[in-house]
């Protein structure tokens, strides 16, 4: 099992794709390790969304996970949005393409070109740029240059929260 846990962005918030296979203590274990390092771009988010693919979680596991979202400083919405549909194929969500999610700062001269919407988490600092075909969010300073919809569509964003 090499990702027992997919962190993806969409328009809403974020969305855990976890692995069917997977037993609830490694998935615990795994979100925790990569929301460790990052917990201080967190703080101060606006409510977000989240959403479980793969894996049927009870409500018990799904709640246990939302407390473990919000002890790394993620504001969550109190609507749980769930995908009940039982998940076949883990492969196809883990090549799923409706968002990406960065976590770290981009630095001058650095730069994402994202063929779909991206959440960064982290600084954008000027001289640094993200261009995306779809939306744009950043939790963190937008210093740089951002562009949404870079394939012509009039009704991508990016939206901002500091």
């Amino acid at each position: 099992m090499i990702n027992p846990v997919i962190i993806k962005g969409n328009n809403q918030g974020i969305r855990l794709i976890i692995e069917p296979e997977a037993s609830f203590e490694t998935i615990k274990t795994e979100l925790d390790k990569k929301l460790q390092s990052k917990k201080h771009y967190y703080t101060n988010s606006k409510p977000i969304k989240v959403t479980f693919d793969g894996k049927i979680l009870t409500e018990d596991e799904k709640n246990e996970l939302l407390v473990l979202l919000n002890n790394k400083g993620l504001n969550i919405n109190k609507k749980i949005n769930t995908n009940e549909s039982k998940v076949n194929n883990f492969a196809d969500l883990q090549n799923d393409k409706d968002g990406l999610f960065y976590i770290g700062n981009l630095k001058n001269g650095q730069a994402i070109d994202a063929a779909t919407s991206i959440i960064i988490i982290g600084n954008i600092e000027q001289g640094a740029s993200v261009i995306s075909k779809g939306n744009i969010i950043v939790i963190g300073e937008l210093n740089g240059y951002a562009k949404a919809g870079s394939a012509g569509n009039p009704n991508a964003f990016v939206y901002n929260v500091y």
